[in-house]
């Protein structure tokens, strides 16, 4: 989904630059949030909140995303 994203010349470098980022800013930090949010509340409900607000956001952001099912994209591969 990633890769249908970005036009077919940017496609894989835009699918590669979005799985670096996407584990530098949320893969990275997140034991650390778990670990600080189980010592500050003591119970794994404070981290299944935390697990479902980034499910909302992560369904949001597909939800935003540009569809290109059934669209002709041969037009932005030419020229390459």
């Amino acid at each position: 989904m990633i890769a249908e994203s970005f036009s077919p010349r940017l496609r894989y470098s835009g699918a590669s630059l979005g799985y670096q980022l996407a584990s530098i800013i949320a893969g990275g930090p997140s034991p650390f949030i778990a670990t600080a949010l189980f010592a500050a509340y003591h119970s794994s409900l404070a981290i299944s909140l935390y697990i479902l607000l980034c499910s909302f956001i992560t369904i949001i952001a597909v939800s935003l995303l540009t569809d290109y099912t059934g669209k002709d994209i041969s037009q932005a591969h030419e020229g390459v």
